[in-house]
């Protein structure tokens, strides 16, 4: 019942920006159809759609139509909810310095919200409403002091910390926006339903570079941690089942990996040797991106993982369909 009314909702999402009004219709009744089967059934947890480790690692906050809620790590034992008034809830992001936490979602084809937390106190500092629907990712700047907001209304929107409203934004993708990282202070890596990734110039709100290599909606970005000196390295996951490992600022595609299910989300080792994929199956499947080569192909959760981060010492928290949260450690 879950799995139905988390597709529903992204289904209502992506048709503001391609189908007709009668369309945008028949979604909204779908919509209600499936809150009311969801709220009268109760017959399993709601997906969990983002996880973030704490940035001590002692714990893990756990973000889906449930709420907010701070879990304990390893022992993923309840420790406490806090107050959010975010509907659905797409992104977790600690801030660089560990002081901030981002939330990012909202209500789909209505509006976008970004709650913003002071941490560790937990205590809300201020509600960003400026998106016309969903917010799907965020990512922080390493001074900490700005972010970045991807939205399923084809826009991205940059933060300061010390502002009420966005200071810019991004407009040059054709659908939704659902994933973004920086690559440095003024450079930031977009993606989206339109299959494509965008480089951009943020201070001058300008596109430097589009790659065009996927066939269909790209789910998410993330940047290989450890490069020195060599030009940053990105890994993107797509519903063509692939995933490219990139070197964005000097416009090359490096290699990619096909995968047996769509990749829904990925993160890296803090080393940066290998690349974990969180897939549609409920596998997951380690990529060494210096071949493209699937090394390990782990069964994790019954239906889509929807998230998956990695632990410091390599342990991984996946999560996903009817509140499903597992910890693994990859055999070695």
């Amino acid at each position: 019942m879950s799995m139905y009314f988390y597709a529903v909702t992204h289904y209502l999402s992506h048709l503001r920006t391609s189908a007709s009004s009668a369309d945008k219709i028949s979604a909204s009744k779908l919509l209600l159809v499936a809150s009311t089967l969801l709220c009268s059934t109760a017959l399993a947890a709601p997906p969990i759609t983002a996880v973030a480790f704490t940035p001590d690692y002692s714990a893990v906050v756990v973000g889906s139509q449930a709420g907010l809620e701070l879990k304990s790590w390893p022992a993923l034992e309840h420790l406490s909810n806090f107050p959010t008034e975010l509907i659905n809830i797409h992104d977790l992001a600690f801030s660089p310095d560990g002081k901030l936490l981002a939330t990012a979602g909202g209500v789909p084809a209505e509006y976008g919200t970004i709650e913003l937390y002071r941490w560790p106190e937990r205590t809300l500092l201020r509600r960003i409403d400026v998106h016309d629907d969903l917010v799907y990712s965020i990512a922080w700047r390493s001074d900490s002091r700005q972010f970045g907001a991807a939205s399923a209304d084809q826009r991205v929107s940059l933060h300061d910390v010390a502002m009420q409203t966005a200071v810019r934004q991004l407009d040059g993708h054709s659908r939704g926006v659902l994933a973004t990282v920086y690559l440095s202070d003024d450079q930031l890596l977009t993606a989206g339903v339109d299959a494509t990734i965008r480089l951009w110039d943020t201070a001058a709100s300008m596109p430097l570079r589009t790659f065009t290599n996927h066939t269909r909606p790209v789910h998410d970005l993330a940047l290989r941690p450890g490069t020195g000196d060599a030009p940053p390295m990105v890994a993107s996951c797509s519903d063509d089942r692939t995933i490219r490992f990139w070197q964005p600022t000097i416009g090359r595609l490096v290699r990619f990996a096909r995968l047996d299910s769509a990749p829904l989300a990925i993160a890296w080792t803090a080393n940066g040797k290998t690349l974990w994929a969180a897939c549609h199956d409920g596998q997951l499947r380690a990529i060494n991106p210096d071949d493209a080569t699937v090394e390990h192909d782990l069964p994790a959760l019954t239906g889509p993982a929807y998230c998956v981060a990695v632990a410091p010492d390599g342990t991984l928290l996946v999560a996903g369909t009817d509140g499903q949260l597992r910890r693994t450690l990859p055999d070695k």
